[in-house]
């Protein structure tokens, strides 16, 4: 990951830009650890870009400037390049140039694959365009500080006084003309989604964003579906809702086998790309590039089915001799008052999941090392570290979203402990299973809607209308499919990059590849999920049967947790979207 910030002052005073970088450059630092630099145009524009060297032969510093362009860029680009040992970032300013006019460059942008937040100026528009990734991958803010009308752009909010400040919509490319950068409404939408409710209001009537839709906007592509459907293919075999049972007749089904064939190869590619396309040195080497056989790819660990399916596929593209690292964090338990405890138990659900699952993977590969790391954390010290979590998690503010971001800002940072012996994370690449919840159905509100609505038809006993039922059932499960998927680029992609990138580690997630979501969205959904198996079958089913074809046959069966309850960091009598008092200061 990179860091970037851009500052617009209206009124030409640099001091402005420069205080508001001091407020957040140890954050911006800390996402880019290898080079940092800052750069002003024309006394109105402070860009700032830091960078953690990934893509390229050698390290491409930012901010990067030319005779047409200043860009500061924050991700991967994947399968877009012909080159890949070309600098993503050299890459994109040079294909940017290449652009005629802003209908070029929407589409260039709208191009791209994989995860990014840009913002760049084109001199001779006197522009700044500015986006993140259709998905919402990566972190990019946008604020307006009060008092002096300043616009700043940035991976990284901290806790600005007297601003107002939004994560970026990936709705579409932003562009700011300088000429009007006092007028009310001098920020113009693009937008490749027609997701575009509340854009324009975002700042009141302070700051209005302009929306401006002559352009195309490019369709998904669809892959052809499979033809069939779990309720059928299980009511016609009877099939027993053992833990073994249905797997074994389901994948007995050709049109079943292939999906389960097309989503691992998918997924392989996947991680293919997020595992090679990287710098072959480890935290400790990169500075002196020493080749060294220290850990460069750690995965978040809880034991699950996610995360151990990437953790398997992974060992396909790292070296045998280079240890793959898992990271599972465990919080002390909320005491009661009136509870005494003299000894702190690390067991948390996820530590027991974690260690059974890593039992399955040593069968499975018993040639690879499995650095296991146990990552402690006493209330003690989430205390001590709350200020940096407020920071990363802002302008988030509930109870979820201090838990999740305290969990993954520990686990990223990777300190802990490995057979015993203290232990401290080498890797500059951390696998995460984002995504796949809202793709194949694993939360506990689509199996609710699944269930309420199959209750409400099967008034009637007779197989027609038990049919119905299953297919009313299942248009309300797509329809809370539909809907997560809408809401997961606000609900917590942006918040985990800034909050695992700020240890220096970038934040790769397989399961949102491109192709892979075109894959997964163009199955039913009576071709991912059968609810009525119950919890650690029924939910996630057709990726459950991707981990038993892959011989996880333990893994396949775990239910799902949550991470906040899993790392026991959450206290169960707190409401998940209170204000957190941490988050408040």
């Amino acid at each position: 990951m990179c860091g970037i910030f851009c500052y617009l002052c209206t009124n030409n005073n640099t001091s402005d830009g420069e205080l508001a970088l001091e407020t957040c450059r140890d954050r911006l630092k800390n996402r880019g650890p290898n080079h940092d630099a800052t750069l002003w145009y024309e006394s109105r524009v402070l860009f700032y870009g830091s960078v953690l060297w990934h893509q390229g032969v050698s390290l491409c510093p930012q901010p990067i400037e030319t005779d047409e362009t200043v860009l500061i860029f924050n991700g991967d680009i994947f399968q877009t390049r012909e080159d890949m040992q070309e600098s993503d970032t050299r890459w994109l300013l040079h294909s940017i140039e290449r652009c005629a006019d802003e209908n070029a460059v929407f589409h260039l942008l709208v191009s791209l694959r994989g995860p990014f937040s840009v913002v760049f100026l084109r001199k001779r528009e006197n522009r700044i365009y500015f986006a993140r990734d259709a998905i919402g991958r990566n972190s990019l803010l946008l604020g307006l500080v009060a008092d002096s009308g300043n616009i700043f752009i940035s991976s990284v909010g901290g806790l600005f006084a007297s601003s107002v400040v939004h994560e970026l919509p990936p709705n579409g490319l932003y562009f700011i003309d300088l000429k009007q950068i006092n007028e009310p409404n001098c920020i113009t939408l693009l937008p490749w989604t027609d997701d575009c409710t509340q854009t324009e209001q975002m700042f009141g009537n302070a700051l209005t964003i302009q929306l401006k839709n002559e352009l195309v906007i490019p369709q998904q592509r669809i892959t052809v579906q499979q033809n069939f459907n779990f309720h059928q293919l299980l009511t016609a075999a009877d099939a027993s809702p053992s833990e073994e049972g249905p797997f074994e007749t389901l994948l007995k089904c050709a049109a079943v086998n292939n999906t389960c064939n097309q989503l691992l190869s998918t997924l392989l590619k996947s991680i293919q790309e997020r595992i090679t396309n990287t710098t072959p040195f480890c935290k400790l080497c990169v500075a002196s590039q020493s080749t060294c056989a220290h850990p460069k790819v750690g995965i978040l660990f809880s034991g699950g089915i996610d995360c151990t399916i990437l953790a398997l596929l992974a060992d396909e593209f790292v070296p045998e001799p280079v240890p793959i690292e898992l990271l599972n964090v465990a919080f002390e338990k909320v005491n009661r008052a009136n509870v005494q405890r003299s000894q702190i138990d690390w067991n948390v659900p996820d530590r027991l999941t974690g260690l059974s699952t890593l039992e399955e993977l040593q069968r499975i590969k018993p040639n690879r090392k499995w650095n296991f790391v146990e990552i402690n954390i006493s209330r003690h010290e989430l205390n001590e570290q709350r200020k940096t979590i407020s920071n990363l998690v802002f302008p988030l503010r509930n109870v979820l979203d201090e838990s999740l971001g305290a969990a993954l800002w520990f686990a990223s940072k990777g300190v802990g402990v490995k057979g015993g012996e203290p232990y401290t994370s080498t890797s500059r690449v951390l696998l995460l299973g984002s995504g796949a919840d809202e793709l194949f159905g694993g939360y506990t509100r689509h199996k609710t809607a699944f269930d309420r609505t199959l209750r409400l038809h099967q008034e009637k006993g007779t197989t027609a209308h038990m049919d119905d039922a299953f297919l009313k059932a299942y248009e309300a499960l797509e329809e809370e499919l539909n809907l997560d998927w809408r809401r997961l680029p606000s609900r917590n992609l942006a918040r985990d990059d800034r909050v695992i990138s700020d240890n220096g580690v970038t934040p790769r997630t397989p399961y949102l590849q491109e192709d892979f979501i075109a894959l997964v969205r163009s199955l039913k959904a009576s071709q991912r999920c059968y609810h009525p198996l119950g919890p650690g079958i029924g939910d996630k089913l057709v990726l459950r049967l991707c981990a038993y074809k892959l011989g996880l046959k333990q893994a396949s069966v775990l239910r799902k947790r949550a991470l906040q309850f899993g790392s026991r960091i959450a206290d169960r009598k707190q409401n998940a979207t209170d204000r957190s008092a941490y988050l408040e200061d």
